[in-house]
């Protein structure tokens, strides 16, 4: 009982403390922009650190009490008794919710330090900040949420946090566009998704989570699969999958910290995370794994392929966050939900990293462009050392927490695949994906390469004299690349 008040509290209080931070970040005091340096940010940057701080020692005990220990909790709070099906909130606390709400406190902590030094002359930097706690909180509620329309109000949350940031820089013509397109894109998306939450809280007579799984059994094929698939445009929208995937490598306008955040641990991951939380509702719909499947091997290649023809850092970054998705989506369309959930946890740590690996390199040579980068691995040691960790998880070498994983990942799909192991999908969509993943890991391997080849070695192809950051930005991607070298025994 014990544990499970602490579940309980905890689940309450790991969306409140970011959110409180986001609003005494935009409404306390601090010095005026012309004060300069960090001195002005005081106030902001220790509120959004505290705010992060907090959330991130509430969700160690929750994965404890969860995944460690096989504890869970749920609340219910009726807000509004509307018509047959009453409106409710609450939390709902499991393994799945305690490891994922580690994983977004953990990144969102080291984002907020980071961008500390990174934005250190930024004037619109407590607004930033307040932003990424909001941004926190409304992935945190939608990890944790009970019912499903309390769960859309966090991801729609989350959508306009990422308008916000990804717009951030307004001086940059291509930031407002950038921004906007998010938007729209996501939200083609999230019309299906508000769609298919209404259809299902209808037929199931409940919008909570358990409930509707409950009643699973008992709907029609149909009404499953339709609901599903709408949800499943959502679920494509917020993860960047084909057709909805071009809003993703031009939301790298952003400032870098955000687009670490954004690709590791908030927004992209919640398509992801919904469909691991609603599987047994995927899984009764044959049709709609089988649409998943297909959309997940077109869009791991197409990714993989777009990144090597990147000059752009941050873009060959961006777009391998969309293969790595597409791996996840994969593995859970052929029932591999301990693989999807694994890689991505993995990739939070890895791809979090690589991106405050590029942000370092940007803030110390004013370039992000490979044709204007090399040679830095002499003056940027620490950074290199971090990228190829980075790289070689996301390719996939053991025993990196990323090759680790997506050797989970391929596993299941060769499982499957090959008909040793019995998918709830048809045999052909298994193959299909298996045959996707191998020549998507050659495709990986060459984009990482030529990428850490262009920016760490061979001769310098400007005269700027890059160097090593100070601490803010250092430690971050130090821990970084440490939980990419343990993170895969752990788990």
């Amino acid at each position: 009982r014990g544990g499970r008040r602490i579940v309980i509290g905890v689940a309450w209080l790991l969306p409140a403390l970011p959110a409180l931070a986001a609003v005494l970040g935009l409404l306390g005091p601090r010095r005026p922009a012309a004060a300069g340096g960090a001195r002005s940010h005081r106030w902001p940057a220790g509120v959004a650190i505290a705010g992060a701080a907090g959330a991130l020692l509430l969700a160690i005990p929750l994965a404890v009490q969860t995944a460690g220990r096989g504890g869970s909790g749920e609340t219910s709070v009726l807000i509004a008794p509307t018509g047959g099906v009453g409106v409710t909130t609450g939390t709902l606390a499991d393994g799945l919710a305690g490891v994922v709400a580690l994983m977004v406190a953990a990144v969102a902590l080291l984002v907020q330090l980071y961008s500390v030094e990174y934005l250190r002359d930024d004037t619109r930097y407590p607004a930033y900040a307040a932003e990424v706690s909001l941004f926190t909180a409304a992935m945190l509620a939608v990890v944790l949420s009970a019912d499903l329309l309390a769960l859309l109000v966090g991801w729609e949350v989350m959508g306009l946090c990422s308008y916000l940031l990804i717009g951030h820089y307004r001086d940059l013509p291509e930031a407002p566009s950038a921004a906007l397109k998010a938007f729209l894109v996501t939200r083609v998306g999230d019309v299906g998704f508000l769609l298919g939450i209404l259809l299902l809280g209808v037929s199931a007579g409940t919008f909570r989570i358990t409930g509707l799984l409950a009643a699973v059994p008992d709907l029609g094929a149909g009404t499953l699969t339709t609901a599903t698939l709408l949800l499943l445009l959502g679920v494509a929208g917020k993860s960047a999958q084909f057709p909805l995937h071009t809003w993703l490598p031009d939301a790298m306008a952003g400032p870098t910290p955000i687009s670490a955040l954004i690709h590791a641990a908030t927004m992209v991951a919640a398509g992801v995370y919904l469909v691991l939380r609603l599987f047994p509702a995927f899984a009764a719909a044959p049709v709609t794994l089988a649409v998943l499947g297909v959309v997940a091997a077109v869009t791991m290649p197409l990714g993989a392929l777009a990144a090597l023809g990147q000059d752009d850092l941050k873009r060959v970054l961006a777009w391998s966050t969309v293969s790595q998705l597409a791996y996840m989506l994969a593995a859970l369309a052929v029932g591999g939900l301990a693989a999807g959930a694994f890689h991505l946890v993995s990739h939070a740590a890895f791809k979090a990293g690589l991106f405050l690996c590029a942000g370092v390199v940007l803030h110390a040579t004013g370039a992000v462009l490979m044709s204007r980068l090399g040679g830095l691995r002499r003056a940027m040691p620490v950074t290199y050392a971090a990228f190829l960790l980075g790289g070689l998880a996301l390719v996939g070498v053991p025993p990196l927490s990323g090759g680790l994983s997506k050797d989970a990942v391929v596993e299941v799909l060769w499982e499957t695949g090959t008909g040793r192991a019995e998918a709830p999908v048809a045999r052909w969509v298994a193959v299909l994906l298996l045959v996707s993943a191998l020549g998507t890991v050659v495709l990986t391997a060459a984009y990482v390469t030529r990428a850490t080849l262009r920016v760490f070695h061979g001769a310098p192809r400007s005269d700027v004299a890059a160097h090593e950051p100070g601490g803010w930005m250092r430690w971050p991607v130090v821990l970084l690349g440490i939980a990419t070298v343990t993170l895969g025994v752990v788990v």
